[in-house]
């Protein structure tokens, strides 16, 4: 005797949900019509952005057919029961995966980061710990530059201010003050951006004689890297954009490089030091020899810098007037 097993029923999925997918879907449709009789760059960048949303509701509604095709075959009479059988067990393998695949409809809708496509800079400087927080940076450094190498991201070191003064005499360990690592290969940022914050350490240290065992931190800042000649929609030339820095808005120092170099050291007027004076934000370069190099990565620095400033800025004034307006929402009797 076979029994019948009936699915149980697929899981109710918000309306607001699919019908977002369905306008992007549609959208989609219309772009890949209208690039077949006139090809466009943008266009054609648009529509790689809504492919995964299309793919994914697809999927979707691919399930849902399924499942609605194997119900209707379990209501005609004129199935046999080993049909029956068969049906059933798909209907149930094809409902266990309608929650996976809603989820993944789901990420696909979340808007994207504006900057995930571009290059970043990783800026690392110590925190609390004294010299063992400079070592723990040189750590940090050298286990960025060896993630880089392992995934194949082009990296260079931009800035590397270390204290030539406070080398440990039982390691040799050199303390890091600060240090920028580009990296220049596209959609760094949207790998690493989850690398910002505060990363902490405790351990014996090489400076600890005694074997004690000390904590340490040291800040990461995650900055997106953005060209000389940006892409049109950076828009580095528009007021209203947030990469755009007006050049009466920085003052420009020009001084000698200082540290560890040579000859070349203290006798060309080669570092570069930026100041947005609205905003009091420096950024100072001096490891390149040319004058215009160290200027070039300095504002290069300063614009990733007031980006992402103006970009955290706007989503704190988002988040307050979210409060606001639920604040008023709950507001109850005493609160007339």
């Amino acid at each position: 005797m076979i029994i019948l097993r009936l699915s149980t029923a697929a899981p109710k999925s918000s309306s607001s949900l699919i019908g977002r997918a369905q306008a992007t879907a549609a959208e989609h449709d219309k772009l890949s019509r209208q690039i077949q009789t006139e090809y466009n760059g943008q266009v054609a960048r648009k529509i790689g952005e809504l492919s995964p949303i299309t793919n994914a509701l697809k999927a979707w509604e691919t399930a849902n057919e399924s499942i609605t095709e194997l119900q209707q075959l379990l209501q005609d009479p004129s199935t046999d029961v080993e049909l029956r059988s068969l049906a059933s067990e798909e209907i149930e393998q094809t409902s266990s995966h309608l929650p996976t695949l809603l989820t993944a409809l789901q990420s696909t809708l979340i808007p994207p980061d504006p900057f995930a496509a571009l290059p970043c800079l990783l800026e690392i400087r110590p925190g609390a710990g004294g010299s063992e927080a400079g070592i723990f940076v040189g750590d940090l450094l050298r286990m960025y530059q060896s993630f880089c190498k392992r995934r194949s991201l082009h990296s260079t070191l931009v800035k590397l201010d270390s204290s030539s003064a406070s080398k440990s005499s039982k390691s040799n360990l050199e303390e890091i003050q600060e240090a920028i690592l580009e990296i220049a290969t596209p959609g760094a940022y949207d790998i690493l951006k989850c690398e910002a914050g505060v990363h902490r350490v405790q351990r014996v240290p090489a400076t600890e004689t005694q074997g004690r065992t000390h904590t340490s931190a040291a800040s990461v800042l995650v900055l997106p890297s953005f060209p000389d000649q940006g892409p049109e929609e950076l828009a580095f030339d528009d007021p209203n954009s947030d990469y755009y820095i007006s050049p009466s808005d920085v003052r420009t120092d020009v001084m000698r490089a200082r540290g560890a170099g040579g000859q070349h050291v203290n006798t060309t007027d080669s570092a570069i030091r930026l100041t947005h004076i609205p905003t009091s934000t420096v950024v100072a370069i001096q490891d390149a020899r040319s004058q215009h190099k160290n200027r070039q990565k300095a504002w290069q620095v300063l614009r990733a810098k007031i980006a992402q400033m103006r970009r955290e800025a706007r989503e704190e004034e988002k988040a307050r007037l979210r409060v606001s307006v639920v604040g008023v929402a709950r507001m109850g009797r005493g609160d007339k």
